[in-house]
C-alpha cells in the first residue's frame, strides 16, 4: 500500500513537472505598449501564454478561454493580444493598467476591453490593438482570436476609425552636434505623416524631420501629432 501511494505520489510529481515544462515551452515574449489619453501606461517586454480571462463587467461574471482556438480564430491555442495585455497589467511596473475592465460577448466569443485602471474611452473612442503595426480589423479577429509568436509587438491604445498609430523611425546612432533624419509615418500604412513633434522639430510633408542633438549619451525620442497615438520609442546614442 505504502509503496503504491509512493509510486502515485511521483507519478502525480512527474506530471506536474512535465506540465510546467511544456508551459514554458509554451510561453511566448513580446513586446507590448499601452497608450493612454496623456501618457504611456506601459512599454515593456512580457511572456504570455494561452489562458483563461475573467469577465468583470457586464452580466456575465465568468472565466472564458482566450487562446485564438476558442476565440474564431483558427489554428491551435496561443498567446493572444488581449492575454498579452493582462501580463503588461501583472507586471510590477504594470500597476498602471489595473484594473482591467474586460467584458465577455458571447456572441463575438470574446472580450471587450473597456478600461485599463481609470482611462475608459468615450463617444466613438475604444481600446483596441495592433500587431507588428497591423490594425485588429485588418486581422480579422478580436484580442483573443489573433495568435501571436516570439518577437511580435502589440500595440493597445484608444483609437477611433480617423486616428492612426504613429510609428518613429530613427537610427541608432548619431554625431553630437551634426543633423540627422527621423521619420513619423501611419504605423498601419507606412505614409509619412507632416505635423508630427519629434525632439523639438517637426516633420514636414514625407514625415521627416531633421534633428540636431549637443548631449553626449542615449537619448530616447518619441513623435506626438494631434489627434493621432503616439509613437514607440527609439533610443539614438550620440557620439
Amino acid at each position: 500500500m505504502i509503496k503504491s501511494s509512493l509510486l502515485r505520489v511521483l507519478a502525480l510529481a512527474f506530471v506536474f513537472v512535465v506540465a510546467l515544462s511544456a508551459s514554458a515551452v509554451a510561453a511566448t515574449k513580446v513586446h507590448v505598449r499601452v497608450e493612454g489619453v496623456k501618457s504611456t501606461l506601459f512599454d515593456g517586454d512580457v511572456s504570455v501564454g494561452a489562458g483563461m480571462m475573467t469577465s468583470n463587467k457586464g452580466a456575465d461574471r465568468s472565466s472564458h478561454l482566450c487562446n485564438v482556438a476558442a476565440n474564431g480564430g483558427g489554428g491551435a491555442a496561443a498567446a493572444t493580444p488581449t492575454r498579452a495585455l493582462q501580463a503588461a497589467a501583472e507586471q510590477a511596473l504594470g500597476d498602471r493598467l489595473m484594473p482591467l475592465g474586460l467584458q465577455w460577448y458571447e456572441s463575438f466569443s470574446d472580450f471587450l476591453v473597456d478600461a485599463n485602471k481609470s482611462e475608459m474611452p468615450s463617444g466613438n473612442d475604444y481600446w483596441d490593438f495592433s500587431v507588428n503595426w497591423k490594425m485588429a480589423l485588418s486581422l480579422g479577429a478580436g484580442g483573443c482570436g489573433v495568435a501571436l509568436k516570439n518577437g511580435d509587438t502589440v500595440l493597445w491604445a484608444i483609437f477611433d476609425e480617423t486616428r492612426p498609430a504613429l510609428r518613429l523611425i530613427a537610427p541608432a546612432s548619431a554625431r553630437r552636434g551634426r543633423s540627422f533624419v527621423v521619420r513619423v509615418v501611419d504605423g498601419a500604412t507606412g505614409k509619412g505623416l507632416a505635423g508630427a513633434r519629434v525632439g523639438g522639430a517637426m516633420t514636414d510633408s514625407s514625415g521627416k524631420a531633421k534633428l540636431t542633438l549637443h548631449s553626449v549619451g542615449k537619448r530616447i525620442l518619441r513623435a506626438t501629432k494631434s489627434g493621432a497615438v503616439r509613437s514607440n520609442s527609439q533610443t539614438v546614442e550620440l557620439r
